[in-house]
């Protein structure tokens, strides 16, 4: 039974992302068994160990925003939509760039997840872990149809060539706003032992208690996500489970970060205020850049939404 994709803990902006780990992990996979895939361009299908699964298309937004302090310092859980669109973009093109290598070599492409949102563990979205739940969601027209009849697997030469394409193409963009982004995370862990922090998580588990959820902390509470989804019977029956435990724990953390928001605004000011030549580099460069590459790769901006 595939797993959610739970929240990311951060993104990494000195080597391949989750999402590139698994296209390289699968084209390997799958070009060493020399077996065609079964569900060509599945939007629902998992990695090759069942460990990711694809959730739904979400409703998105459209356009480049022209200050995109938000999204690379994201503070809110309204903030990491445009840092899920960001680092989703990045995924975008890493993929098609990807496949574009393998059908250029007349090559089937494997089986693999779509690029998708994929929410930030450190600045939850309670709104939409209330209605959609912990997985990650499907980047609309991410999805490309099957391979061309006939197409062979790649073998393992040309799979590490095309993985590698795929990862420059996308290191071209995350480069510039990868560092900044990582660094700003890595600022939020001492935020938790903030006295009104400290007693909003005691409540959290409290809570939790009272809708007969058992967990001692915010991990453990995962964990038992994780059996519960693997211990779910069929894709239908999964998605109720993660989202009725979305909705229990988008309530029950909700005082959590009503401790923790106005902290994170507040160390915003400061931490852009002390990295203020790196921020308007990212400032000046990043909408600039991204509209250049949906242009160079016939893609387009999104960011989820809940309209």
């Amino acid at each position: 039974m595939p797993r959610p994709v739970r929240p990311f803990r951060r993104p990494r902006s000195r080597s391949r992302s989750a999402f590139g780990a698994v296209l390289a992990g699968t084209l390997l996979m799958l070009s060493s068994a020399c077996s065609a895939p079964a569900h060509p361009g599945s939007a629902t299908s998992g990695a090759p160990d069942g460990t990711a699964a694809a959730g739904p298309a979400v409703p998105v937004s459209y356009g480049i925003p022209q200050d995109v302090t938000a999204m690379v310092l994201p503070a809110t859980g309204k903030d990491t939509r445009l840092t899920q669109g960001l680092e989703g973009f990045t995924g975008l093109i890493r993929s098609q760039v990807l496949r574009g290598c393998l059908t250029g070599a007349h090559a089937a492409v494997p089986d693999m997840p779509p690029p998708m949102f994929i929410r930030l563990f450190e600045v939850p979205d309670l709104e939409f872990i209330a209605r959609d739940g912990f997985q990650g969601s499907v980047i609309p027209g991410s999805v490309p149809g099957p391979s061309a009849p006939g197409s062979a697997m790649p073998d393992e030469a040309l799979a590490r060539r095309c993985t590698q394409q795929g990862d420059a193409a996308a290191a071209e963009l995350q480069s510039s706003y990868g560092p900044l982004l990582s660094r700003w995370l890595l600022q939020l862990a001492p935020l938790e032992r903030n006295e009104a922090v400290v007693s909003a998580r005691t409540s959290f588990t409290a809570c939790l208690a009272g809708k007969g959820v058992q967990a001692k902390d915010e991990n453990a509470f995962f964990d038992g996500v994780d059996r519960k989804m693997q211990a779910s019977d069929g894709r239908e029956a999964l998605k109720a489970e993660d989202r009725r435990l979305g909705a229990i724990y988008a309530t029950c953390f909700g005082p959590v970060e009503a401790a923790r928001e106005p902290l994170r605004v507040q160390l915003r000011e400061r931490f852009a205020a002390e990295n203020q030549a790196e921020l308007e580099k990212v400032r000046g460069g990043l909408p600039g850049l991204l509209a250049g590459m949906e242009k160079r790769y016939a893609l387009r901006f999104s960011v989820p939404t809940t309209a």
